[in-house]
């Protein structure tokens, strides 16, 4: 989450419990400017639930990496079934 380093300017207000930076960073990226003034009341509780539990080895996963693995078998389930479609109409007229 928001600790540790890498976190492009952000911070974090303990006793607000909201994200903190400056307004140059909040101007530079206007799709999060709507999380300016949000309190995340449950963020430590999160934290220790799930900041833990990321995958850091060497089979660690981006969601990039799920979809696309989820693309290609799709893929490869449309390619049996559409082999199956085509030997089943193959053997009707045998």
């Amino acid at each position: 989450m928001l600790s540790g380093k890498d976190n492009s300017d952000l911070g974090w207000d303990e006793h607000r419990q909201l994200i903190v930076a400056k307004d140059v960073v909040w101007n530079s990226h206007k799709e999060a400017s709507q999380f300016k003034h949000l309190s995340f009341a449950y963020y430590d509780q999160l934290t220790a639930i799930y900041a833990k539990d990321r995958a850091t080895g060497k089979d660690a996963q981006t969601t990039a990496d799920i979809i696309e693995e989820i693309d290609d078998e799709d893929v490869t389930t449309t390619n049996i079934h559409e082999e199956t479609i085509f030997m089943d109409a193959k053997l009707m007229f045998l």
